[in-house]
């Protein structure tokens, strides 16, 4: 523990700095503490410092304690106990709530005496169980007040805060958001407002920035609207059609972003009976700032089964494994996967049509890679020369490229090779550096005929890479799209470049900081706003599937978008009737930007209802992360040991990240007990235990952001009389109001608490890190340093010379020793209030509120035109798509028609709504252009065609019309999907040798028996692809896996047992025809479900048989609805008639 004197000091200096009050007054404070002190029978440090500690801690100012003659008053003690209680027991009056309000000039004097009115004379009458002579709104605030007295949770009455915001909302005339502090019952207001328009006989949606939230409030306040006879209920995790139709029945319902739009889409899109008949009239919007603002650009959209996508899961493996191939080097290069040296060079020579083969085969003779005969004999074929290269040494290569560039100057070339400790060290430069525009390549030479490009950035990296996997796929996908809509060749070629920029990115994520390990796969974390783990979100692009690669989960397929709306989208449906809440509104660029995206919203501060008693100390920016460790660990460890001047506090850790939460726990459980330390960093995990239970004196609370906006920490009576809850934000937050929402978990209602920042510099942002670079100049901030560290010498010299001092004061009561006292104290306070320079913490924040503008620029200018133009697409799709439904010509095949009809308008979204596209073309040009393809598909649909080269049409189609009878048609679809033949071609050839079989034409036998040997060798070629991806997989992942089988080879097992379970039927089958045609005889056909491919599963492992279900309805969904067992029928003229043709 800390001397005596050096508390007392740092409580003083704390004052000043931390208390914002005046030196002067700091030392009349202490004068009137010293001549008050008298010779109590107590230690004179320890009794100012419990003086200075309820200063601290209850937010008092100098002019609380000062009286007419600007004299500290002679009691100072006494006179705190009075402004504690006081504070304890006053809220504000309805006029000075009123005052403050119109100071702001947002709401015009009318509306507020309106609302004077209406709070005064419903106020008077809350005690009565009637009030009769009430009319309009004031009866409806009496009745919904007298509800939330009697069914509130507290049985609360509400107060004039509340009842101010009410009137506020229900007035005015347009959209209103309103900032209403942490702590002051938003939740209220949000159930007294939704009443009211449920009286007025609108259906208010409630929108809550989590599940968390939405289900806890609705729930809380079910008893209220049932006294009101309302009805009510809350959207989230609600699966079934029945159940959320029921919900949306309801006048008020409670949810989330992503279950209204999402809702909306099942409703629209996948034609669901989901919310037939809801409007969007109202909404009420819980924590509007961060849906609005930090959320504005989230996209929700619905999953769609699209077979194509499956598909690219090899061609996600090849990049993955070539990504996992790549090396990083301390110096910046970082160098590309190993090659044969020839096959660089092919690259380069058939980029460049001049150069001819004679001419390689000349370098090759010269470089003395080849004699002249064997010159000769390869009859100057350039892959053959180059072959010669794939054994050849350092030497060779440095010899054959010397030749080369003599022969082709225009090209230059950086040789490397590898140092014992993997750097790079310069080996060669070849050729000059003279010509313009000049192809430079750097290469790392290893021998054996093997080779690494070096790039010196990621754009180059990413081109190399989108070369070597186009290449590789150049043999597999010949196919040929005249059609406007595009095909996987198209797909693959538009996209690759993307699909290796998100590998790349998931090779920098982290474990526990942007996502979790959750169920079968990976879940995005919001971390940087609400530290929500979102279960149902995935990453698009490629980026979800390589993270599932890294950790070798379950492996999803890519989506393609195909249905979509944003959270700007779903709250323009509500037109001006948008109304939010939140505890922190933001600055005016923020409200400028809100306005502008909003026409006609207005906002307004409400006050909170006690004095707030916040006190925030000093933040810190320290450099090394193991001394920001070392110092938050330390600052936690003081709050919650007692001191002299108080008991033990409660502190809330809030990390950036899981993985921070994680350590920070692991560091404090040497030092704090294991019932005290307490981990909150995952909502799928039951913390009840933190959120429901009151915090007591001693607990630490290690969180991530999950325990900032909308938690509310209940703290013991002990907690509050030690200074409240203590709260440190150990990173800098996205922007300042996330950072005081984080502070906003204490002195809440009129309680007393305390918060601080301690971050590491290491930690911030890029973009933070490079305005905080621009703004520095090297030169002074070395001079203040300088200056910084000689007025650290002298403060602990002053620090120690005023403690002498009061010391030598308290052993001689003079007035020459009360003036040196008084004159270090003054001299003290004067060198901590020095500053020679901007702080790091302020810099910081100067840098994070300009990333923060440069953002909101680029979501006003780009962003939002952007989504809305998107947005009117998918609006123009749904009307094409209401004409499918509505026109009988559709009728018989529309059941095939819609989802072929939803991937073609995925794909040509894909392809061209990209950011090169958006920028050539208006969204009008856009618009027209979707109108005609989506018109041309529409007509190829009737003419029996796929739009696209895909062939799931034609299977669906074949499938729908076997199921009819239409055989012929049926054996014609499959026919057109293997003509196709852009993907596996085993489900068209069963299902054709189904539909043979059943139509029983003469030579059926021989015909179904063709398809199906040719399907048992495709499924060959099919267990081989998998395969590869299996072993691309596990030979890619560089993370440590625990023991046993991980989950991705558990799905790959399924995968290969499902396939085989199809080859065994197909073998079953084969015989069987065999042995029919052999006799001349028949084949009787039991169908079945495909499900019953695997009708003995149960007898497997409890993981397969998870697993299991979900692959086969795969398969069913690529169109293998239906699966045949033979029997086979002895026909004596059949076999006459066979051995009649032999002779």
């Amino acid at each position: 523990m800390e001397a005596p004197g050096k508390l007392l000091s740092s409580r003083l200096i704390s004052l000043h700095k931390n208390g914002k009050w005046e030196k002067d007054d700091v030392v009349k404070l202490f004068n009137a503490l010293v001549e008050q002190y008298n010779g109590r029978n107590e230690d004179f440090h320890t009794w100012v410092m419990k003086i200075l500690h309820q200063v601290e801690i209850h937010k008092i100012s100098v002019s609380d304690l000062t009286m007419n003659d600007n004299k500290i008053v002679n009691h100072v003690e006494t006179k705190i106990n009075e402004i504690k209680n006081t504070d304890e027991k006053t809220e504000k009056k309805l006029k000075d709530v009123v005052e403050e309000i119109q100071k702001q000039g947002n709401i015009d004097e009318e509306i507020m005496a309106e609302v004077t009115d209406i709070v005064s004379s419903v106020s008077k009458c809350l005690s009565d169980s009637t009030a009769p002579h009430l009319q309009g709104i004031k009866q409806h605030l009496f009745k919904i007040c007298k509800a939330v007295q009697k069914k509130s949770k507290k049985k609360i009455t509400p107060r004039v805060t509340q009842m101010v915001s009410w009137c506020i909302l229900v007035l005015s005339k347009s959209s209103r958001l309103l900032q209403v502090l942490t702590g002051e019952g938003k939740s209220c207001i949000v159930a007294m407002f939704a009443a009211y328009q449920a009286m007025m006989g609108k259906t208010p949606d409630i929108i809550s920035s989590s599940p968390v939230l939405a289900e806890r409030d609705a729930e809380e306040w079910t008893a209220f609207y049932k006294e009101l006879g309302i009805t009510v209920d809350v959207n989230t995790n609600k699966s079934e059609d029945k159940e959320l139709k029921k919900c949306y029945e309801c006048q008020v319902v409670y949810g989330t972003t992503q279950d209204f739009a999402g809702d909306f889409l099942r409703q629209r899109f996948h034609r669901r009976d989901v919310r037939p008949k809801r409007e969007f009239q109202c909404v009420i919007v819980d924590e509007v700032d961060s849906l609005m603002l930090d959320k504005g650009l989230e996209v929700v959209y619905l999953n769609s089964n699209i077979p194509l996508m499956e598909s690219l899961n090899g061609i996600l493996a090849e990049i993955w494994l070539i990504i996992n191939q790549l090396k990083h080097l301390e110096t910046g290069e970082i160098l590309g996967p190993i090659q044969l040296f020839s096959k660089v060079l092919s690259e380069i020579i058939n980029e460049n049509k001049t150069i001819d083969q004679l001419s390689i085969v000349q370098i090759a003779r010269d470089a003395e890679i080849m004699s002249i005969k064997s010159s000769m004999q390869m009859q100057e074929n350039t892959t053959h020369v180059l072959k010669q290269l794939d054994n050849a040494s350092v030497v060779q290569m440095v010899a054959f490229l010397t030749m080369f560039v003599r022969n082709f100057p225009e090209y230059f070339f950086k040789l490397y090779h590898e140092l014992p400790d993997g750097n790079l060290q310069k080996l060669n430069d070849i050729g000059s550096t003279g010509k313009n525009n000049k192809p430079q390549i750097s290469v790392l030479l290893l021998g054996n005929g093997k080779c690494r490009l070096v790039h010196y950035d990621e754009d180059s990296l990413v081109k190399s890479v989108g070369k070597i996997i186009k290449k590789c796929l150049s043999e597999l996908t010949k196919e040929k799209n005249e059609s406007c809509i595009p095909g996987l060749e198209d797909l693959i070629n538009g996209k690759v470049q993307t699909w290796i920029e998100n590998a790349l990115q998931a090779t920098k994520m982290t474990l526990g900081h942007e996502y979790i390990l959750h169920g079968d796969g990976v879940a995005p974390v919001d971390y940087k706003c609400t530290g929500v783990v979102q279960n149902n979100m995935k990453w698009g692009e490629g980026l979800q599937q390589f993270l599932e690669m890294k950790h070798q989960t379950k492996l999803s397929n890519m989506s393609l978008i195909t249905n979509f709306m944003s959270n700007v989208g779903l709250f323009k449906k509500y037109k001006n009737n948008v109304y939010g809440i939140t505890g922190t509104l933001g600055d005016p660029t923020e409200l400028d930007m809100l306005k502008k995206l909003y026409d006609g919203i207005d906002t307004c501060k409400i006050p909170s209802f006690r004095r707030r008693k916040l006190y925030e100390l000093e933040g810190r920016v320290i450099s090394e992360e193991d001394e920001w460790i070392r110092t938050v660990c330390n600052v936690v460890q003081d709050q919650v040991t007692s001191t002299v001047f108080r008991g033990p506090r409660a502190a809330l850790v809030i990390c950036e990240t899981i993985k921070r939460a994680e350590m920070f726990h692991k560091t404090l459980a040497d030092t704090i007990s294991k019932h005290k330390l307490k981990l909150y960093v995952n909502n799928n995990m039951n913390n009840s235990t933190i959120t429901d239970k009151i915090v007591q004196a001693g607990d630490v609370i290690i969180a991530t952001n999950l325990a900032g906006r909308g938690t509310d920490l209940k703290v013991s009576e002990s907690v509050n009389e030690a200074g409240g809850l203590f709260v440190v934000q150990t990173f800098l937050p996205l922007n300042i109001r996330v950072e005081q929402q984080a502070f906003g978990r204490t002195a809440r209602q009129g309680s007393p608490g305390s918060a601080q920042l301690i971050m590491c510099s290491s930690h911030f942002s890029d973009s933070v890190k490079l305005v905080m670079s621009l703004n520095t100049s090297l030169t002074r901030l070395l001079s203040c340093l300088n200056q910084l560290t000689a007025t650290l010498m002298l403060c602990g010299s002053i620090e120690s010379e005023f403690e002498e001092e009061v010391n030598r004061y308290l052993t001689n009561h003079s007035s020459q020793t009360h003036g040196a006292m008084v004159s270090a104290l003054t001299s003290l306070l004067n060198m901590n209030s020095f500053s020679f320079m901007e702080s790091n913490l302020d810099k910081a924040k100067d840098a994070r509120n300009t990333v923060v503008k440069i953002r909101l620029s680029g979501f006003l200018e780009k962003d939002i035109p952007k989504i809305i133009s998107k947005e009117e697409l998918f609006s123009e799709y749904l009307d094409v798509l209401d004409k499918v439904y509505e026109d009988d010509v559709f009728s018989d095949q529309r059941d095939v028609i819609v989802p072929c009809l939803h991937e073609c308008w995925g794909l040509w979204l894909l392809m061209n709504f990209s950011e090169e596209n958006f920028s050539k073309k208006s969204p009008s040009l856009l618009k027209e252009q979707l109108k005609v393809d989506l018109s041309i598909a529409n007509q190829r649909f009737l003419s029996n065609l796929t739009p696209s080269s895909m062939v799931y049409y034609y299977i669906r189609s074949g499938n729908n019309l076997r199921e009819k009878g239409r055989l012929v048609e049926s054996i014609e679809m499959y026919s057109k999907a293997l003509e196709n033949g852009v993907s596996r071609e085993i489900i068209p050839l069963y299902n054709r040798a189904l539909a043979t079989i059943m139509k029983k034409d003469t030579g059926y036998i021989t015909q179904a028996l063709a398809d199906l040997e040719k399907a048992d060798k495709e499924i060959d070629s099919y267990k081989s692809h998998l395969d590869q991806i299996h072993t691309i997989v596990k030979l890619s992942s560089q993370e440590q896996t625990s023991e046993g089988e991980t989950l991705f080879t558990t799905q790959f097992r399924v995968k290969f047992l499902v396939v085989d379970l199809l080859q065994m039927n197909i073998r079953d089958a084969v015989p069987k025809l065999k042995r029919a045609e052999s006799r001349g005889g028949n084949v009787t056909l039991t169908e079945k479900l495909t499900v019953f491919l695997a009708e003995d599963y149960i007898f497997w492992s409890p993981r397969v048989r998870k697993e299991l279900p979900v692959e086969l309805m795969h398969i069913r969904s690529l169109g293998l609805d239906t699966i045949f067992s033979l029997n086979t029928l002895f026909s004596l003229s059949g076999l006459l008639s066979k051995m009649l043709k032999q002779s």
